[in-house]
């Protein structure tokens, strides 16, 4: 059983919207709140799913809050319906129309919604010419921790729309990625259909194979971050003697710690290595030893020719003559010393 807070409470709803994907609801405050929001999705009176997250508000700060239907509709209209909670006590509702099929249709199919490491990938194929606005969010939970609106988005042909995110990612955690979008309408509101999609935060690099260098003194390896997950690895290169399979393996840790459209190049020297023809292996490995691209090649250091001059040696004039004239001034020397 839920009470009702009489009107003097200062947390309330000043903004909910709902589909059948997904809803969102605006908390404001006079005062900081902690409390809690049902939301619900009714059809003919009767709830068929609900969900309830805690909610945090600041004073005077909007707190903004997403979630995402987990069942799929199986009829054309519902009712959605989001109720602020102080504990057991009920401080406001909002509803909201929810419809689904043909009578929600926009003017455009999303052919693909890609969220990546470093960002989310929009197409969207129009049906008929349009205008639209798009609204990305990145969700860590409930919590929008990224927005970008693009406005007055022309649909004629197939369009595709990249969106990058502009801060670091946390390797191993969970996101979901929201796109929704406004269909502008002459004489209408909007209409707002959302799109959700989620991936897996990981670090991401890539070898530029173009800029691998390998010779009889090293190698050098440029790597190409790909991820807004850091990466501060190594680079490890693996050479076997076809002949002898006798393997070293050389170890390099990057200079710069990598993100996406960021790169760095690094290397090492053989050292004392024999000539022969050799397997060599470079990988890009993060501190977990864990391999996240590779290259292969083949390397053949040849023998060192050692020339040896085997012809007599013959003595110079020049050389004959000095000895002639040591020979000389010696003679001399033994007259006088009579």
């Amino acid at each position: 059983m839920y009470l009702t807070v009489p009107a003097s409470a200062t947390a309330e709803i000043s903004d909910f919207f709902s589909d059948f994907t997904s809803s969102d609801v605006t908390i404001i405050s006079d005062e900081d709140f902690n409390g809690s929001v049902l939301f619900e999705l009714y059809h003919t009176g009767s709830a068929v799913q609900s969900q309830k997250i805690p909610v945090r508000v600041k004073a005077g700060e909007p707190a903004y809050r997403v979630i995402i239907w987990q069942q799929r509709p199986g009829n054309d209209y519902y009712t959605a319906k989001a109720s602020l909670y102080s504990n057991n006590q009920l401080l406001d509702t909002k509803t909201y129309p929810v419809s689904y099929g043909t009578v929600s249709l926009p003017g455009f199919h999303v052919i693909g919604f890609l969220p990546s490491n470093s960002g989310v990938k929009l197409l969207i194929r129009p049906f008929n010419p349009g205008v639209v606005d798009i609204k990305i969010e990145l969700l860590d939970n409930n919590n929008a921790v990224y927005t970008k609106i693009e406005r007055d988005v022309s649909l004629t042909t197939n369009t595709e729309k990249n969106f990058n995110w502009p801060f670091l990612l946390s390797s191993g955690k969970n996101y979901n990625v929201r796109a929704k979008i406004y269909t502008q309408r002459l004489y209408f509101e909007p209409l707002v259909n959302t799109y959700v999609s989620e991936f897996t935060a990981t670090e991401d690099i890539e070898i530029l194979h173009d800029d691998v260098q390998v010779d009889e003194f090293g190698a050098s390896v440029t790597i190409m971050g790909n991820s807004q997950v850091p990466f501060d690895g190594y680079i490890v290169v693996n050479i076997k003697n076809r002949e002898t399979d006798e393997m070293k393996t050389y170890r390099q840790q990057m200079d710069e710690i990598l993100v996406s459209g960021k790169e760095d190049t690094s290397g090492v020297v053989w050292g004392d290595i024999a000539p022969g023809v050799y397997d060599v292996e470079i990988l890009a490995v993060n501190h977990d030893n864990k391999t996240l691209d590779k290259y292969e090649t083949v390397l053949r250091i040849p023998e060192i020719p050692v020339f040896q001059d085997s012809s007599p040696q013959v003595e110079s004039p020049g050389f004959i003559i000095f000895l002639s004239v040591i020979s000389l001034l010696l003679a001399a020397r033994s007259r006088r010393g009579r």
